[in-house]
């Protein structure tokens, strides 16, 4: 197809285990590129960072399109009055370090932005997805971690520091002092997919840890229903593709902690994009 004089953003999801990035017109996706996340090194991390935006760069660029900036999206926390990464749980390499000056050194790219990825993968759901109908939404995604993002006055809420919505830090088991992501890790044993391969094939006990975490995941939605009282909650991220074992749980437990009875008509919903939400959601952060 031809693109030429068109402009393009570029958008790239930065996730614990692979890093995908998209090349985005406004509306659609046109081409899209997966790596695996380097974890030993930073220097090792920015080449593959590089070698998956390249051919985007290339694909846009050959054809006499214009790039009009990228955004990413990472797991963690973004300082944005410094421009920095101020913590990635799942990729301490990257704390306190100035990706988006690095990375406009690197492509040639002037405009870049960065945000958390679950606020990206929620941007992209309430412009394009699950959530273009309401006005009010909570999403959550849960993957190698979990986080959360609140939509509210037709823009992400991030906070005074920048760090709302921690979603998978809210603390579920009183007695072990334990938060929710740290309950997931622990039932997941680490290994969502494998367990969830066991689940399916009728391992009782890896049933009963997914049952055991959609009654977490309830608890936790509802003490965010109760402070926010979204209209539709999305749920996004690798593990949803077995949400079966533990979303209808959820649901139950966590309508039986809503305080007020007409917030109990919550929905949840799963995202509607798939695997390229979160970079979506990072190219719709250059206007």
């Amino acid at each position: 197809m031809a693109i030429k004089n068109k402009e393009f953003t570029i958008g790239v999801d930065i996730g614990g285990t692979k890093m995908s990035a998209v090349l985005f017109d406004g509306q659609n996706v046109i081409a899209d590129y997966t790596l695996a996340t380097p974890k030993d090194d930073l220097e090792h991390f920015m080449i593959m960072l590089k070698a998956l935006l390249e051919p985007l760069l290339d694909k846009a660029k050959s054809n006499g399109g214009l790039i009009k900036g990228l955004g990413a999206g990472l797991a963690g926390m973004v300082d944005f009055k410094e421009n920095k990464i101020a913590a990635a749980p799942n990729l301490p390499l990257l704390n306190g370090f100035k990706l988006s000056d690095n990375l406009a050194a690197r492509l040639g790219v002037e405009k870049i932005k960065i945000d958390n990825d679950v606020n990206c993968f929620l941007r992209a759901e309430m412009k394009f997805g699950a959530g273009r109908k309401y006005k009010n939404a909570f999403g959550i995604t849960v993957g190698t971690g979990i986080g959360g993002a609140w939509w509210q006055n037709n823009e992400i809420y991030r906070g005074t520091h920048g760090s709302a919505m921690e979603a998978g830090w809210l603390t579920v088991d009183f007695k072990e002092g334990l938060r929710l992501e740290e309950v997931y890790h622990k039932l997941m044993q680490n290994s969502p997919a494998a367990l969830a391969d066991e689940a399916y094939r009728g391992d009782i006990l890896a049933q009963k840890f997914y049952d055991e975490f959609g009654h977490y995941l309830g608890i936790s939605l509802a003490n965010v229903v109760n402070l926010l009282d979204p209209e539709i909650i999305i749920v996004g991220g690798g593990v949803v593709e077995s949400s079966e074992l533990f979303l209808s749980r959820a649901k139950k437990i966590m309508r039986q902690y809503i305080k007020a009875p007409q917030a109990k008509i919550v929905k949840i919903v799963k995202g509607r994009l798939g695997a390229n939400a979160g970079a979506i959601g990072a190219a719709l952060l250059i206007s």
